[in-house]
C-alpha cells in the first residue's frame, strides 16, 4: 500500500504541470468554438487528467534503478483466466461453509489486490458515460484497450526502455480492470440524475459567448498592450543599435558624464524612443483595426470586433476617436500627477519646466482638476455598471460612449444584426417566393432547413443518441422529415411521429420529401421508425426514451390560444417529459393525463428543466407560439434551442421569448441580401 500511496503522491506533485499542458489547449479550443470557457467542463477535464496521471503512475512506478534488471516473477506472463481464484482458494483458509473465515479473508492480499484492480478503471467508466457520452459496449472496448495498454507497457519493459519486464503481465488484471470500467459505467447512470447536465452547460457557455465580458475585453487590451510594448522595445533597440540616433547616455559613458547630462539633453535624446512608442500604438490600435475592419490583433484572436451603435461597421475615425480618447484619459491624470510632483522648472526642459512651475504655483487648482476628473470617471463607471447589471445596456467604456462605438463578440454581432434585420412573417413568405423565383426551389430550402436542424442536434449530442421527431402535416413537418433522415443516416436511432401517412399529406414540398424519405427507408438505405398517429401511451414511450426531441409540428403561420389534437397531446407529453421526467420517475399522474393537454403553467426557462430532460429543438418556431405577435397557446412547446429560417421574426426577439424559444439561432439557408433588396 505504501508503494501505491507514493505513486499517488507523485501524481499530485506533477498534476499542476500536466493539467496545465493538457487543459490550456482544451480551454483555447472551447473558447474558439463557443466564445467562452465552460467552467464545469474545465473542472472535469482537470479531474480526468489527474485521474489518468494517478492510474498510469500506479502502472509504471516504481521504476527499476537498473535498465538491465531481471525480475524473475515478471519474466513469464500469467495467461490463465481467473488464476487468482485458484490461488486464493489454495493458499487461504477461506471456506464458503464456514462464516468465521469470511471476515478474515477480507484482509488477505488476494482480496484487496483484486479490489484495487477493479477500482483502478472505475472512474474511467464513469467519465466515459457522463462526460464522453459513450454506450456500454463502447465503454467495454475502451476499458479493455486501456488495461491492455497497461499490461503491454509492463510486458515490454516500458516499451523497450528496460531490457526485461519489471512487472507481471496478468490476464486477471485485464478482467478485473475491465470489470471496474463497467462498474463505473453502471454507477454513473444513477449519479447523472443529480450531476449537472454537461450539454446544458454547453448551451449556457455558447450563450455567454454572445456578450463581450469585461474580463474578455480587459484581456484583449492587455494582450494588445503587451504587443505594443514588444514592438516599441524592438524598434527602439533597432534605432539606437543602428547608430542613426545617439543613445541618451552612451554605453561607455562614465558615471561623471552621466551625472553631467542634463534632463533636457536626455529628453531630446529620448525623442526617437517616444516616436517609436507612438508608432507602435498607432499600428496596433489604429492601422490594424482599419485594415481588419474593426479588430486589433488581440481582438481578432478573441473573436471581438469594434462596431458602431446599431451593430454597424465602424470607420477609421471611430477607431481614432475611441483609442485616442482612451489614451488621453490614461495620460491626463498621469501628466497632472507628474507636474504636481515636480519641485521646480529648473531641472527639466524649458516648456515642461514652465508647466511644472505653473503647477507648483497653482497646486490646489491642479488637484481640484484631477479630483473632478477622477470623480466624474468613477461616477460614470458606477452608472454604467448598474445599467449593465440590470440588463438595460451593455457595459460600455467612457471612450466608447463618446466615440459611439462598442466591442462585441463575433457571434453576438451576428445575432444582433440578425435581430435588427428581423422580418414579419408575411415578409418572410414573400422572401421565400422571391428566392423560389430566383431559381432556388422550396424543396431545396426545405432540405437546407432540415439539415440545419440536424446539424444543431449533432453539435449538442456529440454522438448518436435516440431522437424523437414530432412532425405536423404542413411544410414545417417536411423540415422534420429531412432532419430525421439526415440523423438516421448519421447513425442516430430516430423515431418520427406524424399525424398522417406520407401519402395523406397535402402540403408541398413536404409531401414529396416525406414520400421520398419513406421510400428510401423501406429500401433499406437507412433505419427510421415512423409512427403514424400513435396512441398517447406510444407517443409518451417514444418521448421517454429520447435524448433529443425535435418539434416540427407547427410553423410561423400559427395564431390562436389553443391547439387541435393530436398536437396538443404530443406537446403536453413533451413538456411533461422535460419538466416532470419519464413516467414512473416522479410523475405518477402522467399516465392519467396522456389523453389531454397539460394544464401546467407555460413560461419556463432552461434552468427549470430536469437534468435528465431531452434536448428540445424547435424548427423555425416552437409549436403553439406566434412568431409574429409573441403570444402563445396552452400548451406551447418549450425548447432549448430554436433554429429559425431565413430571417428573425418579431416574436422570437420579443421580451420573454426565451421562455419558450430558448436560444434562437438563425439559419439563413441562402444569401438573402439580394432578395431583401427586392423585398424593399
Amino acid at each position: 500500500m505504501n508503494v501505491y500511496l507514493s505513486d499517488i503522491l507523485t501524481a499530485c506533485i506533477l498534476f499542476p504541470v500536466v493539467a496545465f499542458l493538457i487543459t490550456v489547449p482544451y480551454m483555447i479550443y472551447q473558447y474558439r468554438r463557443r466564445g467562452s470557457v465552460p467552467k464545469l467542463h474545465t473542472a472535469i477535464v482537470y479531474s480526468f487528467v489527474f485521474y489518468l496521471t494517478c492510474a498510469y503512475f500506479l502502472v509504471l512506478l516504481p521504476l527499476p534503478a537498473d535498465r538491465t534488471a531481471y525480475v524473475a516473477y515478471a519474466a513469464t506472463p500469467q495467461l490463465v483466466p481467473f488464476n487468482f481464484v485458484h490461488e486464493f482458494l489454495a493458499e487461504t483458509t477461506f471456506s464458503p461453509s464456514d462464516p468465521a473465515t469470511w471476515l478474515r479473508v477480507l484482509r488477505d492480499p488476494y482480496i484487496y489486490e483484486a479490489f484495487f484492480n477493479v477500482l483502478l478503471l472505475l472512474p474511467l467508466g464513469a467519465y466515459l458515460r457522463y462526460y464522453f457520452r459513450r454506450r456500454w459496449w463502447q465503454a467495454l472496448i475502451i476499458g479493455f484497450l486501456v488495461t491492455l495498454s497497461f499490461e503491454t507497457t509492463q510486458l515490454t519493459g516500458l516499451w523497450g526502455i528496460y531490457e526485461h519486464p519489471y512487472r507481471l503481465f496478468d490476464v486477471d488484471d485485464l478482467i478485473q480492470n475491465t470489470l471496474g470500467a463497467m462498474v463505473g459505467f453502471w454507477l454513473a447512470g444513477p449519479a447523472m440524475r443529480t450531476l449537472p447536465d454537461l450539454r446544458t452547460a454547453n448551451l449556457r457557455a455558447a450563450e455567454a459567448g454572445l456578450s463581450a465580458s469585461v474580463t474578455r475585453r480587459a484581456l484583449s487590451f492587455a494582450l494588445d498592450s503587451a504587443l505594443t510594448a514588444a514592438l516599441a522595445v524592438g524598434s527602439i533597440y533597432l534605432v539606437y543599435r543602428s547608430g542613426l540616433v545617439a543613445a541618451p547616455i552612451g554605453a561607455k559613458a562614465t558615471a561623471a558624464q552621466a551625472l553631467e547630462a542634463t534632463t533636457a539633453q536626455i529628453s531630446d535624446a529620448l525623442l526617437p524612443a517616444r516616436l517609436c512608442i507612438l508608432i507602435a500604438l498607432v499600428i496596433v490600435f489604429f492601422i490594424v483595426p482599419v485594415v481588419t475592419r474593426g479588430r486589433t490583433p488581440a481582438q481578432a484572436l478573441l473573436h471581438l470586433r469594434i462596431v458602431r451603435t446599431g451593430a454597424r461597421r465602424a470607420s477609421w475615425y471611430h477607431y481614432l476617436a475611441r483609442y485616442g480618447l482612451l489614451f488621453v484619459f490614461i495620460w491626463i491624470p498621469w501628466g497632472l500627477f507628474t507636474l504636481l510632483t515636480e519641485v521646480g522648472g529648473s531641472s527639466i526642459g524649458s516648456e515642461a519646466g514652465t508647466l511644472a512651475t505653473f503647477a507648483s504655483q497653482n497646486t490646489e487648482a491642479c488637484i481640484a482638476v484631477l479630483a473632478v476628473f477622477t470623480v466624474a470617471w468613477v461616477v460614470s463607471l458606477i452608472v454604467r455598471g448598474v445599467r449593465a447589471a440590470s440588463g438595460r445596456a451593455p457595459f460600455v467604456m467612457l471612450n466608447g460612449m463618446l466615440s459611439r462605438t462598442r466591442i462585441m463578440t463575433e457571434s453576438g454581432l451576428a445575432a444582433e444584426r440578425a435581430r435588427l434585420s428581423a422580418l414579419s412573417v408575411d415578409d418572410v413568405r414573400k422572401l421565400e417566393q422571391l428566392i423560389a423565383e430566383g431559381g432556388i426551389s422550396l424543396a431545396s430550402l426545405m432540405r437546407c432547413a432540415g439539415e440545419a436542424v440536424a446539424d444543431e442536434v449533432r453539435t449538442w449530442a456529440g454522438g448518436p443518441v435516440r431522437v424523437c421527431v414530432l412532425t405536423g402535416s404542413g411544410n414545417n413537418g417536411g423540415d422534420g422529415w429531412v432532419c430525421a433522415e439526415s440523423l438516421a443516416r448519421s447513425g442516430y436511432p430516430v423515431t418520427l411521429i406524424t399525424p398522417k401517412t406520407a401519402e395523406e399529406l397535402t402540403a408541398e414540398p413536404a409531401r414529396t420529401e416525406a414520400r421520398s424519405s419513406l421510400k428510401r427507408t423501406l429500401e433499406g438505405e437507412f433505419p427510421l421508425t415512423v409512427a403514424v398517429a400513435p396512441e398517447a401511451d406510444d407517443a409518451a414511450r417514444a418521448l421517454d426514451e429520447a435524448e433529443v426531441v425535435v418539434d416540427a409540428i407547427l410553423g410561423t403561420g400559427f395564431t390562436g390560444s389553443s391547439l387541435r389534437e393530436p398536437y396538443a397531446t404530443w406537446i403536453s407529453l413533451a413538456n411533461l417529459r422535460r419538466f416532470k421526467g419519464p413516467r414512473g420517475k416522479g410523475r405518477g399522474a402522467h399516465r392519467a393525463r396522456t389523453g389531454k393537454p397539460s394544464k401546467r403553467a407555460s413560461g419556463t426557462t432552461l434552468r427549470d428543466r430536469r437534468k435528465d430532460a431531452p434536448f428540445a429543438v424547435a424548427v423555425d418556431v416552437p409549436s403553439g407560439y406566434s412568431a409574429q405577435a409573441a403570444t402563445w397557446a396552452d400548451p406551447c412547446f418549450c425548447a432549448d434551442v430554436t433554429v429559425t429560417m431565413l430571417a428573425m421574426k418579431p416574436g422570437l426577439i420579443a421580451s420573454g421569448a426565451e421562455r419558450f424559444c430558448g436560444q434562437v439561432k438563425l439559419a439563413e439557408l441562402v444569401d438573402t441580401a439580394p432578395y431583401r433588396e427586392k423585398l424593399g
